[in-house]
């Protein structure tokens, strides 16, 4: 089983928690974000409605879906478009999506990953314009886990719920 394979069953067997940390100011392969850059309305996708009807599944079970992203003032296109058109529908969902502009060395080494159960941690890997280009399943590895649970504590302290944040635009 490769990692995003184990990340994805990971996903269905969460007994408590699911978290993501994202650090990363623009992520490819999202076509709505050329459509939002066009001024094209909202066309729904195979992922979009996976990652809806996962987070419909997982909420109904208990399990908390928690993600934070870490972002830059001012936001770029992509974040307005995270923001705007993307994360509602999953707060919909009933993901709890969450925004900071804490410090980028508060996280210190950690990139972005996610965190089951808050034990099993998958780093996410991309290249410079934002392309994953790797999972990799680190549950073995204490002092990455550690380091993630700071990185996650840091970041759901510092941030405000995507409702708050959208109140102000």
């Amino acid at each position: 089983m490769t990692s995003t394979d184990s990340l994805v069953a990971a996903f269905d067997t969460a007994e408590h928690s699911i978290f993501r940390l994202e650090r990363l100011q623009h992520y490819a392969g999202d076509p709505n974000f050329d459509r939002f850059l066009a001024g094209e309305p909202w066309q729904d996708t195979e992922s979009k409605r996976h990652w809806v009807d996962l987070v419909q599944r997982r909420a109904a079970c208990g399990v908390a879906m928690q993600r934070v992203h870490v972002v830059d003032r001012p936001w770029s296109d992509y974040m307005r478009f995270e923001i705007t058109w993307s994360y509602p529908h999953n707060v919909r969902a009933g993901e709890d999506v969450r925004i900071t502009a804490e410090a980028r060395e508060a996280y210190g080494a950690v990139g972005d990953f996610w965190m089951v159960d808050d034990h099993n941690v998958w780093a996410m890997r991309y290249d410079p314009a934002g392309q994953l280009t790797s999972v990799e399943d680190m549950s073995a590895d204490a002092a990455f886990i550690v380091a993630c649970r700071e990185a996650k504590t840091i970041a759901l302290t510092s941030s405000e719920p995507l409702i708050r944040v959208t109140a102000t635009l």
